[in-house]
């Protein structure tokens, strides 16, 4: 006989439903308190606590309208969604937000993790308006790593940099420490951002192994990139041990069996994950991974897949897929006019070495080789070392002629990595 549920538990569990067959549970009705306990995953458990959260909060906050429960319906949406990567919990995150900021006071710790979100979906703008009404805590390490991130999506990565040295003499923590990490992994400078790695990964305690993951991620996705797949797949081995089930852990590791050639082994993982998740980037990715094993009738259900998810969000004024669009266009289809169309729209809104890096190769599968050298040129004067920029700047100056500086970018490419032109996602 099993126990009458609360309402709150019982709306958790109808949630839990949903997503029975991610976490293959053979169960018909426990509240989910109780089922915490028997996931098996390190994911699983950690998706459960969030869910009974955000379940309780939101009934908490729609029925007596509380400040408090407001904001932390809020948080566990955000936490969700961070967890997920899904965009219907990336939608509900949004409604809470907008829910709490309606109704509470300035809150500072509601704006800060409203900043976050807004660059989490590349709304610099929005992210600027939120920190304007901290403007009374400037000096705080809070608003100055928000604004240090803004600055690197906006292709400011020097003044990001000397921000987040200043930001970690005051506080060293683990996330302040992968940011640094990340751009002098990308200006090159590779073992000063293994060094901060391994730093940032002594400073997570043992109750934050998804942190842990996270960095392990970082850290083999610097070995692939750089042609040094036997020291990924470590690096993803470890992440995967620390903190199971994570589907993010799957997804690069589904890209290094891809990267290796074990086609089979790799779908089955991106079918696997896509069950759970049903994220249009990933959809791309597996249709991307049948495009360059030469079947492209397997790649086109998938890529119209992603395709519609990431138009359905542009219609509705959502900008985090403008990227996505433009590779897609731009790869996936050889739609050289659209590419440049949604490169144009993501440019607009920030001048980094990807956006340009994009719109250079847009105009390049457009046939506007002049423009795109021109484009490419201000990508490239930035000094970041990526064998995929170096790749297509070698295209695009074979393409206009310009052969002994094609020559000088395709050996460039070849001396960070040697594969890269083996399989990899668009990021």
């Amino acid at each position: 006989m099993f126990k009458k549920q609360s309402p709150t538990r019982s709306l958790a569990f109808k949630r839990t439903v949903k997503i029975i067959f991610c976490f293959t549970i053979a169960i018909l009705a426990i509240p989910l308190t109780g089922l915490i306990g028997e996931l098996s995953t390190d994911y699983q458990q950690e998706w459960a606590k969030i869910e009974l959260g955000t379940t309780s909060e939101s009934n908490q906050s729609d029925l007596l309208n509380d400040p408090k429960s407001l904001f932390k319906k809020a948080y566990y949406y955000f936490q969700k969604s961070s967890l997920t990567g899904s965009l219907r919990d990336m939608e509900k995150a949004s409604v809470a937000f907008d829910k709490a900021l309606a109704d509470l006071p300035l809150s500072t710790d509601l704006y800060l993790l409203h900043t976050a979100f807004n660059l989490k979906l590349h709304r610099l703008e929005a992210a600027k308006a939120d920190l304007e009404k901290l403007s009374f805590m400037d000096e705080d390490p809070k608003v100055q790593v928000l604004k240090a991130d803004i600055a690197v999506q906006e292709g400011n990565y020097n003044a990001a940099a000397t921000s987040y040295r200043n930001i970690i003499e005051k506080n060293r923590n683990w996330d302040n420490l992968s940011r640094l990490a990340y751009l002098q992994a990308k200006f090159g400078d590779y073992d000063s951002a293994e060094q901060l790695y391994q730093e940032a990964e002594e400073e997570i305690s043992a109750k934050e192994m998804r942190s842990y993951a996270w960095v392990e991620l970082q850290r083999g996705y610097l070995a692939l990139t750089r042609g040094q797949h036997a020291s990924a797949w470590d690096h993803y081995q470890r992440a995967d041990q620390a903190y199971s089930g994570y589907w993010l852990t799957k997804a690069y590791m589904a890209e290094w069996l891809g990267a290796q050639r074990n086609y089979d082994a790799a779908i089955v993982l991106y079918k696997q994950i896509i069950v759970c998740s049903q994220r249009p980037d990933l959809y791309h990715a597996l249709g991307d991974l049948y495009l360059y094993m030469g079947k492209p009738e397997l790649a086109k259900p998938w890529h119209n897949k992603a395709l519609g998810v990431y138009l359905d969000s542009a219609r509705r004024g959502d900008i985090q897929y403008y990227h996505h669009l433009a590779s897609f266009y731009a790869d996936a289809r050889l739609d050289g006019a659209e590419a440049v169309k949604w490169a144009r729209k993501d440019i607009q809104l920030r001048q980094n070495v990807a956006t340009r890096d994009a719109l250079a190769w847009a105009l390049f599968r457009d046939g506007q080789y002049p423009a795109a050298v021109d484009e490419m040129k201000k990508a490239l004067a930035v000094n970041w070392q990526d064998a995929h920029l170096f790749f297509h700047a070698a295209m695009i100056h074979l393409a206009a002629g310009l052969t002994e500086e094609g020559k000088v970018y395709f050996q460039k490419a070849v001396d960070i990595n040697p594969y890269y032109n083996a399989f990899h996602v668009h990021r």
